[in-house]
């Protein structure tokens, strides 16, 4: 059904990703690499990394990992919405600077990751 998936090899590369995500949080100082940049580089490979797992196929893919992958994919969609919602009425009220694009997109790949797993974990 999702023929989409990767193979499961795509994994470690989104962990890898993500772990790169995490040194430039600690170490991007260091190195010399601006804040802006810096900002950047890491919402961009953590969404990367979360996305490359989340889209990889698990060791044993079967009709209840498929059941639990779209349990998440609607518990995720549905809490998007209720924190986009709650986020622009927070931006008029404090009439601050709007929330970017790659804060919506760590939470909601972040948001799917967890439901999964935790679906998939009940599931047995």
């Amino acid at each position: 059904m999702f023929e989409y998936l990767l193979p499961n090899v795509f994994k470690k590369v989104g962990l890898g990703l993500y772990l790169l995500s995490v040194f430039f949080v600690f170490f991007a100082t260091k190195v010399g690499i601006d804040a802006i940049l810096r900002s950047d580089l890491i919402s961009i490979f953590a969404v990367l990394g979360f996305g490359l797992i989340i889209n990889s196929k698990e060791k044993e893919e079967d009709e209840r990992t498929m059941i639990c992958r779209y349990k998440a994919l609607g518990k995720t969609f549905r809490f998007l919405l209720i924190m986009f919602i709650l986020t622009k009425l927070l931006d008029l009220a404090s009439s601050g600077e709007p929330t970017g694009f790659s804060f919506f997109a760590f939470l909601s790949v972040l948001d799917y990751f967890i439901t999964f797993h935790l679906l998939l974990k009940n599931e047995l």
